[in-house]
């Protein structure tokens, strides 16, 4: 009885952080595919949202920004979203980590769950991706 009220307890003050937040992302996922990666994502109950910052690293814990898609801002239904990262080539690792920053119209934030994505890369693209990387 004790666990279950804990449990219960536990679950509805984690639902309420995410209600706070803005948003609700029920579902964050990339998909890789030839020389970009595609992040999808749902949002639910967005409430005085401003936009989702797109944040990428090359491990779980440095992350910088690469995007921002404004909230479509429907408190009362799903909304899906979508970005295409182009830039994977720049790089020579082969797993990328992303990242949704979830930004509220006070400018308070929290962050997703950190997914993990292994590009498909085309050779000349990497070639060219590390050739230009000597130059900057």
């Amino acid at each position: 009885m004790v666990r279950r009220f804990f449990a219960a307890g536990f679950i509805l003050a984690l639902s309420a952080s995410l209600v706070w937040a803005g948003a609700i992302v029920s579902e964050f996922r990339g998909e890789p595919a030839r020389n970009k990666v595609t992040l999808k994502w749902t949002a639910e109950a967005e409430i005085n949202l401003k936009a989702f910052e797109i944040e990428r690293g090359l491990d779980e814990r440095t992350f910088e920004k690469i995007a921002t898609v404004d909230a479509k801002g429907n408190p009362t239904v799903k909304t899906d979203y979508s970005y295409e990262d182009n830039t994977v080539f720049k790089t020579t690792t082969r797993v990328y980590y992303y990242r949704l920053k979830i930004i509220d119209r006070d400018e308070s934030y929290t962050y997703s769950n950190t997914i993990h994505v292994n590009p498909t890369i085309s050779s000349a693209r990497a070639t060219w991706g590390s050739i230009k990387a000597m130059f900057r």
